[in-house]
């Protein structure tokens, strides 16, 4: 993770301190999560984040890609169980709404 790290070392600003550290201990949870779907996605968001912060990929490419994973989510959700469910979708749609919202906005900004 010290890529995802080195990335998100750029958002300085204090206002989105909380978010960065929900952030980063989401796509962690998510890494060793017992679902393959669950893992999976937690990785290609870590990757997505750090080219964003190499410029490698652009906003509205980001953005693109967030959209779409969001979907695979939410399919995903609903094949399981309701206890898998609020797990999942936290560490998912939640952590997909967060990068979308707070991490990938002020780290543009840092860029």
């Amino acid at each position: 993770m010290s890529k995802l790290n080195d990335a998100l070392k750029q958002i300085t600003d204090p206002a989105v301190a909380d978010a960065k550290a929900e952030f980063q201990q989401l796509i962690a949870d998510g890494k060793v999560a017992s679902q393959d779907f669950v893992k999976a996605s937690a990785r290609q968001l870590e990757g997505w984040i750090v080219d964003l912060s190499k410029k490698e990929l652009s906003a509205e490419e980001f953005e693109e890609l967030v959209g779409a994973q969001k979907i695979l989510a939410k399919n995903f959700l609903l094949s399981q169980s309701l206890a898998a469910r609020k797990r999942a979708e936290k560490l998912t749609v939640n952590v997909l709404n967060l990068a979308a919202t707070k991490i990938a906005p002020m780290l543009l900004a840092a860029i």
